[in-house]
């Protein structure tokens, strides 16, 4: 694959006025200070909230600004530094994501619009034994300035990993190439200097607000006090998510990066419930020997970095695993010979590693590209009653394309399932899905629908409890915001003509009474 084409941005689309949008089409308003937001809820005794926070009106306003102004405005800039660009917190923020970081006890200098500045300490950690920063560690240092330099123009936009993301239009920014020259040996401090040139700004920001790649090849220069003793330059890569999967649907076509983004998500999952067939048999909530040869290195080591941040996540999966299971298996028993329907089957083997399922047809439904990756490591043409069917949830329901497949029998008995999707949706997709699963169990008395959720108080931050808030801070931050949550069940299915057979908290189900698993659901719905 020529891969210059995904980073030479080209100049008609640029230039083309007709193709320049609203920036706040894309980018975000800036989030209420979090102490503020504690504070106004902080006397309310009921932990479910539910008040248009300042932070609401912010995103209702900030569509109404001008891109020109946002681009330009000194004030909005300053605002956006305040709360994204604190040094301190952002310092924590990268180390706390890259743990190299605070053993070299990097650190970033000076943030502003368009420049960055970081200091690579001479200390034990990052010298040789020549006392001279190793070149791999200059690499680094020179990576993440020109990195920050760049992402101080994706105004109100956060990057994924480092800031959090509200929504799933976040920005994913990569290294695509890199170069460096030495003029002499680094023998103190190495100070690292990065600059975009201003006449630069609206170009990228206009590619990006256009869900366009954007590909700046920037210089940084590195200091020993007034002496420089590199230079580097990066190219870096960076686009909107909803950039990102224009293509989804086209394995042919689709964005290399989002397939890896898609994968990882799915080996991260694999990889959690990995690390639970790790421990002995009589630990174990379930047992799933297909996790870790589908995870892999990549997976596990992913899964291992999520429970340092998030303690709670590995429990919580595996937790839904075991109620799936025991779900699965009743269904099994009680019919044989129905359908069984997974949606988003990213690297779930449950169906490949379960007894008593060779009678039932199993419809795994993902995006074609997970699909693919699924062919290569299931043995499809050993099981003809497993079916790969190709669905984006956010152009095509699910009855839709199950009316399209020939070997359906809706009014069969069903098993819908549903894992690790409905805290992603918006609450519009989310109702589609909804509609689906009450007209498809309208078919059959027997169907069932088995879906997890999470409570409102998981969604947004602003809970006023703290477990929960670090919680969802730590998963926004990592590119998997909950943006989606149920308080009242009872209501939200009766809405939707479905019935409840079973909901419980994952703190109930394990028998504990953690704050955060109480905001987690497993239910079980029917016609």
């Amino acid at each position: 694959m020529n891969k210059s084409k995904h980073l030479v941005p080209d100049r008609n689309d640029i230039d083309n006025p007709r193709n320049i949008r609203d920036i706040t089409a894309l980018l975000q308003a800036p989030p209420l200070m979090v102490d503020d937001i504690r504070f106004s809820i902080s006397d309310i005794k009921s932990p479910i909230v539910d008040v248009k926070s300042d932070a609401t009106f912010a995103c209702d306003t900030a569509q109404f600004l001008q891109a020109d102004f946002l681009l330009n405005s000194t004030d909005a800039w300053e605002a956006d530094q305040a709360e994204r660009f604190n040094l301190p917190v952002l310092n924590a923020s990268f180390r706390e994501s890259v743990p190299a970081l605070k053993l070299l006890d990097w650190e970033i200098l000076d943030m502003r619009r368009g420049y960055a500045e970081t200091r690579l300490p001479l200390n034990v950690n990052s010298s040789n034994q020549y006392i001279t920063h190793q070149a791999a560690l200059q690499l680094v240092a020179a990576d993440y300035t020109g990195g920050l330099a760049m992402a101080s123009l994706f105004h109100l936009a956060p990057v994924i990993g480092f800031w959090e993301s509200k929504d799933d239009q976040g920005i994913y920014m990569w290294g695509a190439m890199a170069t460096i020259k030495w003029h002499a040996p680094s023998c103190d401090d190495l100070i690292c200097r990065s600059s975009v040139p201003k006449e630069n700004w609206n170009q990228y920001l206009r590619r990006l607000n256009n869900h366009q790649q954007v590909a700046p090849t920037l210089q940084i220069d590195m200091y020993n006090g007034r002496t420089r003793v590199a230079e580097a330059q990066f190219t870096y890569w960076a686009q909107d998510i909803e950039g990102l999967r224009k293509n989804a649907f086209d394995p042919q076509k689709v964005n290399v990066l989002y397939l890896h983004k898609t994968k990882t998500t799915a080996k991260l999952i694999a990889g959690l419930r990995a690390l639970e067939y790790q421990k002995p048999l009589w630990q174990r909530l379930c047992s799933d020997p297909y996790a870790p040869i589908l995870a892999g290195k990549h997976g596990i080591t992913l899964a291992q970095r999520f429970q340092q941040i998030i303690p709670e996540l590995q429990r919580m999966v595996a937790a839904r695993t075991c109620h799936l299971d025991m779900t699965a298996r009743a269904f099994v028993r009680n019919h044989p010979q129905g359908n069984v329907v997974n949606i988003g089957a990213g690297y779930d083997a449950r169906f490949w590693r379960l007894d008593g399922v060779d009678a039932l047809n199993i419809y795994e439904l993902d995006l074609p590209i997970m699909l693919n990756e699924r062919r290569k490591m299931f043995m499809y043409d050993k099981k003809p009653n497993m079916h790969c069917v190709p669905v984006d949830l956010r152009s095509s329901t699910i009855a839709q394309v199950l009316e399209a497949e020939p070997s359906f029998n809706g009014s069969m008995p069903t098993l819908y399932i549903w894992e690790g999707g409905s805290m992603y949706f918006d609450g519009v997709d989310a109702e589609k899905i909804f509609s689906s699963f009450a007209a498809l169990t309208a078919q059959c008395s027997d169907s069932l629908v088995w879906f997890d959720y999470v409570t409102k108080n998981a969604v947004g931050g602003c809970s006023g409890i703290d477990e929960i808030d670090r919680f969802n801070r730590s998963m926004s931050k990592m590119g998997e915001p909950f943006i989606h949550g149920i308080n009242d069940i009872c209501a939200y299915s009766k809405e939707h003509q479905l019935r409840i057979i079973d909901d419980t908290s994952c703190a109930n189900y394990l028998g504990i009474h953690d704050t955060i698993d109480q905001q987690y659901h497993f239910c079980t719905l029917k016609a």
